[in-house]
Order: C-alpha cells, then sequence, then structure tokens
C-alpha cells in the first residue's frame, strides 16, 4: 500500500469542485468510486508468468480474474493469498516460493485491474471477488484446509471473508495478516488528514477494528516495527482486539512495511502453521 501522492490530493481537489453543488447520487457515487480508486488501489494491470515465481504455479481464469495456483502435498494447508494496494503477482514473487516449498497449496487472486484481471477495482468488486473464490477454492486445491493470508490492502478482505456468511459456514484453519489496518478510512486520517472529509460517509472501507471482534479463528499478525506506510499501531490494536484464543503478533523494531518479511518472521509463522495442523 504505497503513500498517498501530491497528485491525487490535487484531483481530489478538482474533483470536489466540480461536485460540491448538490449531485445527482448517481454522478457522486460515480466520482466517489474514482477517488476510491485513485487513492487506495495502485495496480499494475500487466499480466506476469507465475512460472517466474514457481515453476509449479499455473495461472488460470475465475470469473474474468486471474489466480495464480497449485495443489497442496498431502496433509498439507493451501494458502489464500490477498494481495496489497501496489503492483501486480509478479512483484510478489518472491514470496510465493516460500510457501510452494514447505508442501502448502497456494491460490493467490488478482483483484480488478490487476494482472490481467478484468474489471475497475472497488470495495465492493474486490471483497465480492475474494468471497466468492474462496467458496469456490475446492475446485482447484481440493477439499482441505485453508488459511486465508491478506497483505496490506487484503488484510481487510481477508477479515471480512471469515466473517462472511461462507466463512463461517466453513472457518479457515487461520489468518495470517501482514502490516493490517484499523480502517482506510483511520489510514487516511493517519496519513493525510485533509482528505478525511472525503471519505467521511465511507464506514465500509474494511473497518477491520469492528470486525475482528467477531473473528474467533486462530491469527497470526506480522507487522514491521518501522512501518511508514500502515503504522505498526493499527497492527497491535487489532491484535489487543482480536478475541481469538490463538494468536500471535510478530514484530522487529527496523523492519518496514515489506522487510517483515524475514527468516526471522516466517520461521515464527511455519511453527504457528505446524502447530494448526
Amino acid at each position: 500500500m504505497k503513500k498517498f501522492p501530491f497528485l491525487v490530493l490535487l484531483m481530489v481537489a478538482m474533483s470536489c469542485a466540480t461536485v460540491v453543488p448538490a449531485p445527482a447520487p448517481a454522478q457522486a457515487n460515480s466520482v466517489q468510486s474514482a477517488l476510491e480508486r485513485k487513492v487506495f488501489y495502485q495496480f499494475n494491470p500487466q499480466k506476469a508468468d507465475p512460472k517466474n515465481a514457481h515453476p509449479k504455479l499455473s495461472a488460470k481464469r475465475y470469473k474474468g480474474a486471474v489466480i495464480w495456483v497449485t495443489p497442496p502435498e498431502a496433509g498439507k494447508p493451501t494458502i489464500y493469498y490477498l494481495p496489497g494496494s501496489g503492483g501486480n503477482l509478479g512483484t510478489r514473487k518472491r514470496k510465493f516460493p516460500w510457501f510452494v516449498n514447505q508442501g502448502y497449496g497456494l491460490v493467490a487472486l488478482a483483484y480488478p485491474g490487476m494482472s490481467g484481471s478484468k474489471g475497475l477495482p472497488s470495495r465492493k468488486t474486490i471483497q465480492s471477488l475474494a468471497n466468492s473464490l474462496y467458496r469456490d477454492l475446492p475446485e482447484y486445491v481440493g477439499n482441505g484446509p485453508v488459511i486465508i493470508m491478506g497483505e496490506s490492502l487484503g488484510t481487510g478482505v481477508a477479515l471480512q471473508i471469515a466473517d462472511s456468511k461462507i466463512g463461517r459456514q466453513r472457518p479457515p484453519l487461520g489468518l495470517i495478516l501482514q502490516a493490517p489496518y484499523t480502517s482506510l478510512n483511520d489510514l487516511v486520517a493517519a496519513k493525510q488528514p485533509a482528505m478525511v472529509p472525503l471519505f467521511a460517509a465511507r464506514n465500509d472501507l474494511w473497518p477491520s477494528k469492528r470486525i475482528i471482534k467477531r473473528v474467533t479463528v486462530p491469527i497470526f499478525i506480522m507487522h514491521g516495527g518501522s512501518d511508514k506506510t500502515v503504522p505498526v499501531s493499527m497492527g497491535r490494536t487489532l491484535f489487543k482486539m482480536s478475541p481469538s484464543p490463538n494468536k500471535l503478533f510478530v514484530t522487529q523494531k527496523a523492519a518496514g512495511h515489506t522487510t517483515i518479511w524475514s527468516t526471522k518472521s516466517l520461521n515464527k509463522m511455519k511453527k504457528w502453521i505446524a502447530a494448526l495442523q
């Protein structure tokens, strides 16, 4: 998840100037959707070759979206991977081998507008697609246990899957949250306070601090102590609010938003996953 650039602020100001005189509901919704895309979703639309990440991975289509898939080895869970807001699946190619080499299955979702996936991103389209794919995961990796992993933007998506109807009917084995936020509204307030009024009416932008109170599956949170993109205080807040009887918070003082993905953190995550099984 990138910082909100000054250019975005300028475009926001120009957009607001055009809609202040009592816009029609459809026009207001259109402007809000464009604003949401500009601020939160810096996706790379270019396709990437999954074989560059791992030879066992293959690309498939799911409802117009690109997914990277490999089934698990016998007795191993599948990782359902929900990426952050920047780049594409190819940007994460250094991460995926770690899962595959442990024998875990992997299904990585490219959101609309990312890695060749069709459509425009929004909270609604991303969450609907992610929930639907979770329901249909057995078609790709069988009926074994699933661990949902959300990275940055994807942490809110992951929590909402666990709290959804399908998530309650078929609970995941656990949740892994890398650099989670309490809500996108809170993140805007922390990074660009001047933009807060523009999202004041949006109470649907992944309010994880509310949702996590209803999620009791095991949770592993990893968050860099020097994260400049999502404050580590947000990860700590979610950890404290989680009612899960099995939860672990891992941090490193000098680690940032992406460098928390390190051998030290991964060794702890590996042990945590093994204990779930």
